[in-house]
């Protein structure tokens, strides 16, 4: 679909419903899963889930920012190797692309910064931008998509046999811009282990929530 018109544009955009509550969620309860396999178990899980949705500095109905906590673990025993992965699906109900008819300026920004993990600790700095973002041009056109699903990773740690190995996020920031309807986010913990008998995985996914 193609509206001839900025102004348009931005009309049809608050139209869809685009503006989101601005209050923090707790997901729910931890999750946790272990499983055992020829003598080899390993487990995965994730606590203190929590999003805490803010104003965008921009001040845009299409777009969102919010701050993610999670802590995520995981656990084998045995002789062996594992490692956990964490992050987040981020998506919106429909993704608004917005193109120029003369010096084209939109482009897929979809880059990431992770911070410094120090430790088991990915540090405040950490975040993420996804979405579109133009520069310049006349006679927009906006193009309305069914919304993607990204997975927006955190960080990786390499497991210690016998031992709890955690990664701890706090103010994760995500901002999506082009975003219609409600943008949805979920946590995941995802964890891979071998031993010389048995290669294995598993992951734990948080509560959805809706924005």
């Amino acid at each position: 679909m193609h509206i001839a018109s900025a102004f348009v544009a931005v009309a049809t955009a608050v139209g869809l419903g685009l503006t989101a509550p601005f209050a923090a969620a707790d997901t729910g309860a931890p999750h946790e899963k272990t499983i055992s396999a020829e003598g080899f178990t390993f487990t995965v899980g994730h606590k203190d889930n929590a999003v805490h949705p803010v104003a965008p500095m921009n001040g845009m109905p299409t777009s969102r920012e919010v701050y993610l906590d999670n802590t995520s673990y995981g656990r084998f025993d045995g002789p062996g190797t594992g490692k956990i992965r964490t992050g987040y699906f981020v998506a919106c109900a429909v993704d608004l692309d917005v193109s120029f008819s003369v010096n084209a300026g939109a482009g897929l920004d979809a880059g990431a910064t992770a911070g410094v993990d120090v430790g088991d600790v990915v540090t405040p700095s950490a975040g993420v931008s996804i979405g579109p973002s133009v520069n310049a041009g006349i006679d927009t056109a906006l193009t309305i998509t069914p919304g993607t699903i990204t997975d927006v990773r955190v960080a990786e740690k390499t497991l210690t046999p016998g031992r709890t190995g955690y990664i701890v996020s706090r103010d994760f920031q995500v901002r999506v811009n082009d975003c219609g309807g409600p943008l949805t986010v979920q946590a995941y913990t995802v964890i891979e282990a071998s031993s010389p008998q048995v290669d294995g995985g598993d992951w734990v996914m948080g509560d959805p929530v809706v924005m």
